[in-house]
């Protein structure tokens, strides 16, 4: 029941939601609203009508839309401005909590702390049905990677991803309150160093994309040419020094690298690409990804599409991808951070399955689901 509390608060929201559609008679025109309605009802139709075991059946369900319902609910509430801005302050704040653990956690807690809290000392291996490790370790390195309170780094790389662009956002808005901006700064500054010490190499792609996407943004706009030639220097700068690194220290190449797990994660998605191809209807709901391993099997895409597509079939994916796209472009319009927030997980998304976790992705559809200005 403990375990439940994400669910049982989504259905709170649910019916509160419920509730304010039957006051209004009226539901929300954005289009992402109505392919995310499409995804749910797809998924509970695979529920029903589906094989396989009904656990595994549940989790599935429960992964697939959990975000997306929360997405759908909370786009019946108005706000306004201020709450939303609280709100995100909320986020933000818990966030640097989180942040601040994680420092802790490399300069001060010893590695093993979190075994004292449920976790495994297994190092850098999870069994199923078993607890979370306490640390993981970069390939075959003595380098720990921090996770903090997350499943993992990886979990807690793609959570950064989503909150930087909105800790960015509120440090630009934070003008009168001079210890809300520091609190902005440590986010900022805490969590681009939790994220580069995560040694996660999705979020640090994700990372990349994002400041590219922003940089031609701003390159876009009306800038004076000395700014714009500082830009260009300071990139090339950055690309060289990244590049010198990466080649002469060996463990930037063991961190940059990881044949093995390179290789696997290229094996899996390629084997993954072909039982889309084979099973056009999908294998069915919990198939694919860390739901299918809980129960004993080993069909791991590592890669969030092809797993939709596994157990929603060609039409799923499709609409899956339709979803995510259109809410970009959404909140691209609404030249809202959540884009950039997005746009991150949405390139990690190619290499893992952020939306398993659901911190990450309650946090980030729930922001998305506010009505924006």
């Amino acid at each position: 029941m403990a375990q439940a509390w994400k669910e049982i608060l989504v259905g709170f929201l649910v019916i509160l939601a419920i509730g304010k559609f039957w006051q209004k008679r009226k539901l929300p025109a954005e289009k992402s609203f109505w392919l995310s309605g499409i995804l749910i009802i797809l998924a509970i139709l695979y529920a029903f009508f589906g094989d396989g075991e009904l656990a595994q059946k549940i989790y599935g369900l429960r992964t697939a839309t959990l975000f997306l319902i929360i997405f759908l609910a909370i786009q019946f509430f108005d706000f306004g401005s201020e709450r939303i801005e609280k709100l995100k302050r909320v986020v933000l704040a818990a966030s640097g909590l989180v942040i601040l653990f994680a420092l802790l956690q490399k300069f001060l807690l010893p590695p093993d702390f979190l075994v004292n809290f449920g976790y495994s000392a297994n190092v850098s291996s999870w069994l199923p049905g078993g607890n979370l490790p306490a640390y993981h370790l970069v390939g075959e390195s003595e380098t720990i990677r921090l996770q903090s309170t997350f499943a993992g780094p990886n979990q807690l790389g793609a959570y950064l991803i989503v909150i930087l662009p909105l800790a960015v956002a509120q440090w630009w808005k934070e003008k009168k309150c001079i210890g809300c901006k520091s609190f902005m700064s440590f986010v900022i500054l805490g969590g681009l160093l939790t994220l580069f010490l995560t040694y996660s190499r999705s979020a640090w792609l994700a990372g990349a994309c994002i400041t590219a996407a922003f940089a031609i943004q701003q390159w876009r706009k009306n800038l004076p040419k000395k700014i714009k030639q500082k830009l260009l220097l300071g990139s090339a700068l950055g690309i060289i020094t990244l590049a010198l690194v990466a080649v002469f220290s060996p463990s930037s190449r063991e961190i940059l690298l990881r044949h093995s797990s390179t290789l696997a994660h290229l094996e899996r998605s390629r084997d993954a690409l072909e039982l889309v191809v084979k099973t056009p209807l999908g294998l069915g709901l919990g198939q694919s990804a860390g739901i299918s391993q809980r129960f004993g099997e080993e069909i791991t895409p590592e890669n969030t599409y092809l797993g939709v597509a596994l157990e929603l079939g060609w039409i799923g994916g499709i609409l899956f991808l339709a979803f995510l796209l259109t809410l970009l472009f959404e909140l691209k319009k609404q030249n809202s951070p959540l884009f950039f927030s997005l746009f991150g997980i949405l390139t990690i998304m190619l290499f893992l399955h952020p939306l398993e976790d659901t911190p990450t992705a309650l946090t980030l559809f729930l922001l998305a689901g506010l009505k924006r200005d």
